[in-house]
């Protein structure tokens, strides 16, 4: 900004000087006029219009090229004597003649037509006064305006420059471009103009055009100089362009070589890093990054990496092969505790068919299916993969499917059907749940149907913020409250309840059956197989 100012005054002070080098013909001319009107006037034959006054104008008129004629007006403004001779006789102007009445100096015109010559003239008159002051009449010249116009087209001008000398009234006297000059100096400049300032005109084709003016002599005659504004500042605004670009293209060319240096030799291979450390995430762990070109700094990263990869393998390789020896001992304890339940239930059922006692058959019978539901657990929790969870919908079918069979030659007209979600529960919680099952089904198979048929529910179901509920109800021949005295089963179910923190409800109604109720949280189960859903359709078990 600073150098866009400092060139718009260097601009100013440029066309100042060039309107001044461009009056200084003009100028001249007009000088030289006013010191031969000087030198007339100290003339006696031209002071007193003798008769010698013609040939000594006319003599003087011989040596000077750019003036039309000289004159002697008298008081009245009558030329009295006169270089040429058709002059003599005239009435001079008015408006020139009424000036010089009441000026002390030379007073000029403006363009006008010479009454002898009939070309185009500036009028320039010097009033002659007596030692008191009156006024005597005065000493005139008429400039020839085409010797102007010569002079003017005759300099050396800068290239598209414009140089006009102009009356007040807006007359181009003499212009290097009539059609340009005509458009801008028709009009007067602004007094600030005329005194050093500059000016902006449009010249009526959308071209802007800056100016300065200085009065030439008097006050009527002015040159003006003008340079299109495109042109006058179009190294200024090139140089300000320049001075904005170039820090901008510096600031670019730089970021440039920054980012073809950073990505050469940091991006790709950060990039690169990214993409081994995404395949470490995934278990490639084989991969090995490829920096022979890279910087050292990424060298000792990919090695690092390498052999962290490389511990990462060997760690799973010991996990893997530690869990596969685990999960073997711990199938290998299912199947030995199954097959030693297996055991003790054959010995059971020995036992019980050596007996001749229905009670002590009956109780070797009940304690066969408990034997027999933690055998089941145990098969299940030895053909599942993680040997940690079981499914309840597929135990309780199982369990159920075991009871009924145990008591099928006794209860052939009942039918069981069982309706469970998918839901995966631990070893721990999967053991209190198949005894429960197994002692409500016991019971309701000894008491509940002693003269017919019936059915009987097995029922999972989730509870919205509770937990679960399994249910298991018969429409047997039930009792009243009151009718019976709790019994070894009814706090075998309750305590087997309280094992998975859940709660135990017995529910009979005379002659309308019986429902064991389990509710327990959701916490009991290690987690849901899936969202947990009803069965598409009950299991039916039909002993």
């Amino acid at each position: 900004m600073d150098r866009a100012r400092n060139d718009v005054a260097n601009v100013h002070d440029r066309l100042v000087e060039s309107v001044r080098m461009a009056a200084s013909s003009e100028e001249d001319v007009l000088t030289s006029g006013e010191q031969l009107l000087h030198a007339l006037a100290q003339l006696d034959d031209v002071r007193n219009a003798t008769a010698q006054c013609d040939r000594t104008l006319a003599d003087v008129l011989i040596g000077v090229r750019f003036l039309t004629n000289l004159s002697r007006v008298d008081a009245d403004g009558k030329v009295v004597c006169s270089a040429l001779p058709r002059a003599k006789g005239l009435q001079a102007r008015g408006d020139i003649f009424d000036a010089a009445k009441h000026s002390m100096s030379l007073t000029v015109s403006g363009q006008i037509t010479s009454p002898v010559t009939h070309g185009p003239v500036i009028g320039a008159m010097l009033p002659l006064r007596d030692t008191r002051g009156q006024f005597q009449g005065a000493v005139g010249l008429g400039v020839n305006a085409l010797w102007l116009d010569y002079v003017l087209k005759a300099r050396d001008l800068p290239k598209g420059a414009v140089v006009s000398v102009f009356d007040r009234s807006g007359t181009i006297i003499a212009t290097n471009n009539k059609a340009v000059a005509g458009a801008l100096f028709s009009k007067l400049p602004d007094a600030q103009t005329l005194h050093g300032g500059l000016e902006t005109r449009d010249d009526g084709n959308n071209n802007s055009w800056t100016f300065a003016a200085a009065p030439l002599l008097g006050n009527n005659i002015f040159v003006g100089f003008a340079m299109r504004e495109s042109r006058l500042f179009g190294p200024t605004y090139l140089r300000v362009i320049t001075d904005l670009l170039l820090p901008i293209l510096m600031i670019a060319l730089a970021w440039g070589a920054i980012w073809i240096a950073t990505e050469r030799q940091v991006s790709q291979w950060i990039a690169y890093l990214r993409r081994v450390a995404v395949a470490y995430r995934g278990g490639h762990y084989r991969l090995r990054p490829q920096l022979e070109n890279a910087p050292a700094e990424f060298k000792l990263l990919g090695s690092a990496m390498e052999d962290m990869a490389a511990g990462i393998q060997d760690r799973d390789k010991s996990l893997r092969e530690a869990v596969a020896q685990k999960t073997h001992q711990i199938r290998e304890t299912h199947h030995r505790v199954k097959n030693n339940l297996q055991v003790v239930m054959s010995l059971l059922s020995l036992q019980a068919a050596q007996s001749t006692n229905t009670t002590v058959r009956e109780a070797l019978a009940q304690a066969q299916a408990r034997i027999n539901a933690l055998a089941l657990v145990h098969r299940l929790l030895n053909e599942v993969e993680d040997q940690t969870s079981v499914d309840l919908k597929r135990l309780l079918s199982e369990l159920t499917r075991q009871v009924v069979d145990g008591f099928g030659p006794q209860r052939s007209e009942v039918v069981v059907n069982v309706d469970a979600i998918s839901l995966s529960v631990a070893g721990e919680t999967a053991v209190p749940l198949a005894l429960f099952t197994v002692e409500a089904l016991t019971n309701i198979f000894k008491h509940a149907f002693p003269q017919k048929g019936g059915s009987v529910s097995v029922t999972l179901r989730r509870l919205d913020g509770i937990g679960y509920r399994l249910a298991i109800q018969d429409d047997g021949v039930g009792f009243a409250a009151g009718e019976t005295k709790p019994g070894i089963g009814d706090r075998l179910l309750k305590v087997f309840g309280r094992q998975i923190h859940g709660t135990v409800s017995i529910v009979s109604n005379l002659g309308k059956g019986t429902c064991v109720e389990l509710v327990f949280a959701s916490e009991g189960a290690e987690g849901e197989i899936a969202e947990p859903i009803r069965s598409a359709s009950a299991e039916r078990v039909t002993a």
